[in-house]
């Protein structure tokens, strides 16, 4: 038991310095004369049809409130 109370903490330490190391490396550079790397955007298929939103109707138009207030005092009697 007393040699795996300095085991952990030395595992630990290792460990640590290992990660540090990773983050610390600075990445290959292209070379000078390579010419910038070009790429198109993503293309997004347009939706089929069963999938679109209807047309918005004409009681959300130009304020939600107003058409549904309407619409209700015209239910009442």
């Amino acid at each position: 038991m007393p040699r795996l109370k300095f085991v952990l903490p030395r595992l630990t330490l290792l460990g640590l310095a290992v990660l540090l190391t990773s983050c610390g490396l600075v990445p290959r550079a292209s070379p000078p004369n390579a010419p910038p790397i070009v790429t198109k955007p993503p293309e997004l298929p347009a939706l089929p049809q069963e999938a679109r939103q209807p047309p918005t109707p004409e009681l959300c138009s130009p304020s939600c409130s107003a058409g549904l207030r309407r619409r209700l005092e015209s239910w009442l009697p």
